[in-house]
């Protein structure tokens, strides 16, 4: 119980995706003191969601690979779960745009202007880009 408060704010700062193995009998029962003590958590499941559970006290080596290999299998179902879902939802509409840079004469800086440009406009002009260091085409340099 004195752990417990820690355990919440550990698995509250890991990054995403957070993945957790209970490992042995006591995290995941409470072990031999669940039912005599008020003090004891009666397993970290309370606390925390877990993955995959690991029983034993300790573990026994062949244990912990098969519940490495579930929580490899689980993650990679989720992989492909969002693959499928992220290619089954409607794609955003974009619109070509084109970025004039020019140079500021009052405090060198440079300011930037948005210009939309239709689709359907196929001449590209042939404005080059800061003229006296680069005599490359705008239309090189946008597209």
């Amino acid at each position: 119980m004195k752990m417990a408060p820690s355990l919440v704010r550990l698995y509250a700062q890991m990054p995403e995706p957070k993945y957790v193995i209970a490992m042995g009998a006591y995290t995941i029962t409470g072990g031999m003191f669940n039912r005599d003590s008020y003090s004891t958590v009666r397993g970290v499941d309370k606390l925390i969601p877990v993955d995959v559970y690991l029983p034993g006290c300790p573990p026994k080596p062949k244990a912990v690979i098969d519940a490495l290999t579930k929580l490899r299998k689980k993650i990679s179902r989720e992989i492909v779960e969002d693959r499928t879902l992220s290619q089954n939802k409607n794609r955003c509409f974009t619109t070509s745009h084109k970025l004039y840079v020019r140079r500021s004469t009052h405090t060198g800086t440079y300011e930037q202007e948005l210009l939309y440009q239709s689709p359907s406009t196929l001449d590209i002009s042939s404005e080059t880009f800061f003229k006296s260091k680069s005599s490359v085409p705008s239309y090189k340099l946008v597209n």
